[in-house]
Formats: structure tokens, C-alpha cells, sequence
């Protein structure tokens, strides 16, 4: 392994690390991602991601020694840097001082690929990263087949969205469509089951729908919910039954109850 020693914030590694960080349209343009704290990058790697670089503190290469040893063997380049340039990469308050640059995840396209007896998650336009990362993760724990992100989500693979997923978006397929409308009535031909989350009266209560394989359950954007399109293009509507005073969940939230039923009550 060789390490290279970098002191100044100015050198053109870290540059493009900053870059990285805060600009979606430099990770797009690269192919590239950019992930910070030792567990995070930890797992980018186990889950076969192509690391160009690793970043670490001389603190943090000895701290978290068992997390970057197998990550320092496989990346292309190892560079040692100091407490200041960590700071100036990091997109955190108190930085752990270790970061990878790797390749972004396949994301695809052709939804023509979804497994028509899978269980899905649709976002459309979701623009809070977070969000985005946190129903990642629950998507994964719950053993949903996929994420479908409409083109304009947040970015599943921006620093926030990846540490609320906590690596989530490594191990979970991801498909992308510039038309979700469309994309689902075509699911709709196959005999998928594409529904709309709405919180309005008239939708069926998503606690008592009986699942059967192949549902795309489909969540919308915090502010607006999902567009009249979409809800249009989905045979059937449901919501949350709301017992209480509030008249909304967070879109994380919500994702998360939507899909417990979808996975919980689907026929076996």
C-alpha cells in the first residue's frame, strides 16, 4: 500500500473531494460519490464498490484500524491527511476524518428489467435527501425489491441521502424514470399493482388491503404529495388511517408504515 501525505487544502485530490461533496452535478458528471465516516465507507466496499480513493486522518487510520485496513488494500489511491483537511472535505459537524471516493452504484433505466413479482417503492420528486436515505434503509430492512426514483428526487447517492440510508443504496437495486406515469401503466399491462399514497377520503385504508406480489407502492412529494398524473396512471389509492390531530406524516415516515403493510400483508 502506498501512502501519499497531503497537509494543504489545496491539493487537487482533496479539490475534487470537495467537489464531490457538494455538487450533484460534478457527482453526475463523474460518475463518482463521495462517503464519509468509517462504517459508511466500510460498507461501500464489502457491498463491491470501486474505490479510487480513500481519505483518512493519521487519528483515524489507528482508531478505526479493522474498518480501513481492507478498504487501504483495495482503493487506487491512499492519501493521509491532516485534522484540516478533513474539516474542509467533510460535510459533518464533528468529522471522523475518513472518507472514500468510488464508483457510483448501477442505476437503471429500463423499468422494463422490475421483476413483475417483486415489491417496489416509487418516489416521485422527493426533495429532501434525508427522506430519500431513511426510506432507503427501511426499503432495505423490510426486504422490498427496489427503489424507483423519478428524475426529480434528490440524489440517493448525495452525502446526506447516504448516511440517513446507512449504505442502504449499496445493496438494494435502484431504477430511475424521467416518465412515472407512463412507466406505470406499463406495469399495470404486466399484471403489477402500482398504488398511489394519498391522504385523502375515499382511498382504501392500507392497513386492511390484502398485498399480493408485484405492488409498486408510490410516495410523493413532502410538500405536494404525489402529481395528478401519477395518481391518475395508479388503478388503486390508499392511505394511513390518521386517529389523531396531525393532519400529516413526514414522507420517511408514511414510506415506512406504507411499506411494513405492503411487505407485512402481501399473499404468501
Amino acid at each position: 500500500m502506498k501512502l501519499t501525505t497531503i497537509t494543504s487544502r489545496d491539493n487537487p485530490a482533496v479539490k475534487r473531494a470537495v467537489r464531490l461533496m457538494t455538487s450533484a452535478r460534478e457527482r453526475r458528471r463523474s460518475g463518482l460519490i463521495i462517503c464519509e465516516g468509517a462504517r459508511l465507507c466500510s460498507d461501500a466496499a464489502e457491498s463491491g464498490v470501486a474505490i479510487e480513493e480513500l481519505f483518512g486522518t493519521a487519528e483515524a487510520m489507528e482508531k478505526y484500524a479493522d474498518y480501513l485496513k481492507p478498504l487501504a488494500e483495495r482503493a487506487g489511491e491512499v492519501y493521509e491527511i491532516t485534522g484540516d483537511v478533513a474539516k474542509k472535505i467533510s460535510d459533518t459537524e464533528n468529522t471522523q476524518g475518513v472518507f472514500i471516493v468510488a464508483r457510483a452504484p448501477k442505476v437503471e433505466s429500463n423499468l422494463e428489467t422490475l421483476n413483475t413479482t417483486g415489491q417496489y417503492v416509487l418516489l416521485e420528486n422527493l426533495q429532501d435527501p434525508s427522506n430519500v436515505g431513511a426510506i432507503f434503509r427501511t426499503a432495505e430492512a423490510l426486504g422490498v425489491n427496489g427503489v424507483i426514483l423519478t428524475e426529480g428526487s434528490a440524489s440517493c447517492f448525495s452525502p446526506k441521502a447516504l448516511r440517513a440510508g446507512m449504505g442502504a443504496m449499496f445493496r438494494i437495486p435502484i431504477f430511475s424514470t424521467d416518465d412515472a406515469p407512463s412507466a406505470m401503466r406499463r406495469t399495470v399491462e404486466k399484471n403489477m399493482r402500482p398504488m398511489a399514497a394519498v391522504p385523502r377520503k375515499g382511498a382504501a385504508d392500507v392497513t386492511k388491503i390484502r398485498f399480493f406480489r408485484g405492488a409498486i407502492m408510490c410516495i410523493g412529494n413532502e410538500g405536494n404529495g404525489l402529481s395528478d398524473a401519477l395518481i391518475d396512471a395508479c388503478p388503486e389509492k390508499v392511505t394511513i388511517p390518521m386517529n389523531g390531530r396531525a393532519e400529516s406524516l413526514n414522507a420517511a415516515t408514511a414510506a415506512a408504515i406504507l411499506m411494513w403493510e405492503m411487505m407485512r400483508g402481501y399473499a404468501q
